[in-house]
């Protein structure tokens, strides 16, 4: 399982989640509304969005052997991220939330999800591959 490229990639989307779940205070009116994720916050500390997305993707690495559900399930966490990253734009000007650290949350998010699709594609192919040759 961790020899697999595509393990190491949603590994490190669950550590990010992580991180940033330690990072945010739970404190929304003491901090300043402008950093850590501005508008977005809302979301990640009261819908519990980074531990929900933390747990699916430890569960989704554990789905090693049914690959079409882990595509599902990373598809519906794209999907997810693109909503979050709408969110991030909506409110504020774009010189805003070009400059704010969530921007850069999505993007390492989005990079390692389609990576991780990538890979278990990759995997898909050389796995028909050889049912082709027996």
């Amino acid at each position: 399982m961790i020899q697999r490229i595509q393990s190491i990639f949603m590994f490190l989307l669950a550590l990010i989640n992580i991180i940033l779940i330690i990072s945010i205070d739970s404190d929304p009116p003491s901090s300043i509304p402008e950093s850590y994720f501005g508008y977005y916050r809302i979301y990640i500390t009261d819908y519990f969005f980074s531990e929900i997305i933390s747990f699916i993707v430890l569960i989704n690495l554990f789905l090693f052997k049914h690959s079409k559900v882990q595509i599902i399930i990373l598809r519906i966490l794209f999907l997810t991220m693109i909503f979050g990253l709408i969110n991030l734009f909506d409110e504020r000007s774009l010189e805003t939330s070009l400059s704010d650290l969530g921007l850069i949350y999505f993007i390492i998010s989005f990079v390692l999800i389609i990576m991780s699709i990538r890979s278990i594609k990759k995997d898909q192919a050389i796995i028909s591959s050889s049912n082709r040759l027996r």
